[in-house]
């Protein structure tokens, strides 16, 4: 079997492994009871694999043939700054997602009103939403010139962050200084808060000013009342808070904890 194949079929296998891990072992914030939640969670998974099968080929086919850089002679080791290139883009895309609105209703909205922060919220993402990371990262392989092998870890990598930092079990503080811990997550989340902690690995929050990581975190989360159940609303990418009840970038920014 490809190399790249092993990567991309240890995807589900993480999502599994970690999900039962929530299920019998001891919680580290306390959310909602929400029905058929880990099947909702695993149906999101699919969509999710699909769409990030679909994308890669048709962001290569956009591009030239020859990239930028010529990483292959790294292997495996390109994976590397594969990631943390991939973590510059999408800490922009992210942010600029919560900035306009625009940009919020095309998708990243249904992301932010899951009413639990666990493993089976990880996947909760709208198929444009999910394009958007698949083309970051495609992208990132592409101009650093991966291998594919390279370019599957370090699509398995990212993957591996999201479940982590959605992964509802406590974890010490000083891990939020390599990679963006559930606490920080979580306080990301925060309802009507537009603030805090964008990138996967905290340092782009610490250059551009957005790093918060609580030793715990205690925040509401999701949208209120009736909005959280409006998906197909949300898919078909309807602002659920038309007509107020989103703060923005810099009101939340004025109510943001302080930096460690």
């Amino acid at each position: 079997m490809p190399l790249e194949d092993l990567f991309n079929l240890s995807l589900p296998l993480f999502f599994l492994l970690a999900m039962g891990t929530e299920a019998v072992g001891r919680s580290g914030r306390c959310f909602p009871t929400v029905r058929r939640w880990r099947l909702l969670g695993i149906s999101a998974l699919v969509v999710t694999l699909a769409v990030n099968v679909l994308v890669a080929p048709a962001v290569l086919g956009l591009l030239p043939l020859h990239s930028p850089l010529d990483l292959r002679e790294l292997e495996l080791w390109a994976a590397v700054p594969t990631v943390i290139l991939t973590t510059f883009f999408t800490y922009w895309t992210h942010r600029i997602q919560h900035r306009y609105d625009v940009l919020w209703r095309l998708g990243h909205q249904l992301h932010h009103s899951v009413q639990r922060i666990d493993i089976a919220s990880a996947m909760m993402f709208h198929p444009i939403d999910v394009a958007v990371q698949a083309a970051a990262t495609t992208l990132a392989a592409w101009l650093l010139g991966v291998s594919v092998e390279a370019a599957a870890l370090a699509g398995a990598i990212g993957f591996a962050i999201a479940l982590f930092q959605h992964w509802n079990v406590g974890t010490p503080r000083w891990i939020g200084l390599l990679v963006q811990r559930p606490e920080a997550h979580c306080l990301h989340h925060e309802r009507e808060v537009h603030a805090r902690n964008y990138g996967d690995l905290p340092v782009w929050d610490m250059l551009f000013g957005t790093y918060a990581n609580p030793a715990q975190v205690d925040v509401p989360v999701g949208f209120a009342g009736y909005r959280s159940k409006r998906i197909g609303s949300m898919i078909l990418c309807f602002d659920v808070h038309a007509g107020g009840g989103r703060s923005n970038d810099q009101d939340a920014m004025m109510r943001a904890e302080p930096n460690p």
